[in-house]
């Protein structure tokens, strides 16, 4: 090749290495390790349990309503309401009810008027009877005449009676001391003998009533159980089962149970939130770890353990053991080992990962 050939060449080679240098890719980053959560596992009895979400009643809780029927005229009260025993909850419009124990009181006084006149009679027939002027069939008359117009007054006292007590049941009270906490009635409404007007939670002991999944029921009467308040969950109150429902709610296919609380009336507020907790026997050579640890299904299960040394993912086989809640017990753990326990499905053998709260390197 000629010179003047070979200098002109050579500015062509060099914008081709530089053309192919300026399309070369460039060197991959380098990954950061991806936090994750971990939990150191612990050996020993595993102790399930059984949480139930439940609110605090009162023990006694009945509906009250008036004895005769009519139209409510007022009501004195309203929901949240504490009562007296006594005290005037509601009234009915008591017209009716007085016009007939008037009635009936007039009744009581002409059965009297009655009675003194066929007393004069006997007595006046008894001297006539002693002279000879009448005959033993006419005193026994009279005498009868006396024992009827003593039982129609009875009876007329016993009518008048029950009419003023009719009078008197026109006004709801209360039958203790307690809180009202429901209404079902009001001012204007025509009700009937015994329909609920109002709801009185009474003072005393106070329950908590939790709803049992069917698969749960068998847990209820198992010992040890306690309830805390959503509000101070560091207190806790012993729990004795008091009832348990027979048959399931149509609707939520639960069964009512209440627990009565070991616990002082001024600690507990009606319709408080709070959690039952019931532990469950303990089962031996299992750990306890949250279901979102668990990586695959229950014929093939592994956990991601975390070494320190290498700060690298190894999975493990486990073996489930049994399930409590979100919770599940496991077998093939050592115990100290550290396990991973969110965003298992997107981690990978070998993977180097750090601790969640370090610093990234």
């Amino acid at each position: 090749m000629q010179p003047h050939f070979r200098y002109a060449a050579m500015p062509l080679l060099l914008g081709s290495a530089l053309i192919l240098s300026g399309c070369s890719k460039p060197p991959a980053p380098v990954e950061k390790p991806r936090p994750v959560k971990l939990m150191t596992v612990d050996a020993g009895a595993t102790q399930g349990r059984v949480e139930l979400a439940g609110e605090i009643r009162a023990r006694v809780e009945s509906p009250l309503g008036f004895r005769v029927a009519g139209k409510i005229i007022s009501r004195q009260v309203e929901a949240g309401q504490r009562v007296r025993k006594g005290e005037v909850l509601a009234r009915l419009d008591p017209r009716d009810y007085t016009l007939a124990s008037s009635a009936a009181a007039s009744q009581v006084d002409a059965a009297k008027a009655d009675l003194d006149l066929a007393r004069a009679e006997y007595k006046r027939f008894q001297e006539l009877r002693s002279q000879q002027f009448v005959s033993d069939l006419d005193l026994d008359r009279k005498r009868v005449a006396v024992t009827a117009a003593e039982a129609r007054l009875k009876s007329l006292q016993s009518q008048s009676s029950l009419e003023t007590n009719r009078v008197e049941d026109a006004i709801l009270r209360a039958d203790a001391d307690g809180v009202i906490t429901q209404l079902h009635a009001d001012a204007g409404q025509v009700v009937a003998a015994g329909q609920p007007v109002v709801s009185l939670a009474q003072d005393g002991a106070r329950d908590i009533a939790v709803e049992f999944p069917e698969d749960r029921t068998k847990a209820a009467r198992l010992p040890g159980a306690t309830a805390a308040l959503w509000a101070q969950p560091q207190k806790q109150y012993a729990a004795t089962l008091r009832e348990l429902s027979a048959v399931a709610d149509p609707v939520t296919r639960t069964f009512r149970a209440r627990y009565s609380l070991d616990a002082p009336e001024s600690a507990l507020a009606l319709g408080q939130s709070a959690t039952l907790t019931i532990p469950l026997p303990s089962q031996q050579g299992g750990i306890r770890l949250p279901t979102t640890a668990l990586v695959g299904d229950h014929s093939a299960s592994k956990v991601w353990q975390f070494d320190p040394a290498s700060g690298k993912l190894h999975g493990v086989p486990v073996q489930v053991v049994g399930i409590d809640g979100n919770d599940v017990l496991v077998g093939g753990i050592q115990p100290g080992a550290k396990i991973v326990t969110a965003g298992v499905h997107v981690l990978s053998e070998g993977q180097v990962v750090r601790p969640l709260g370090e610093a990234a390197r």
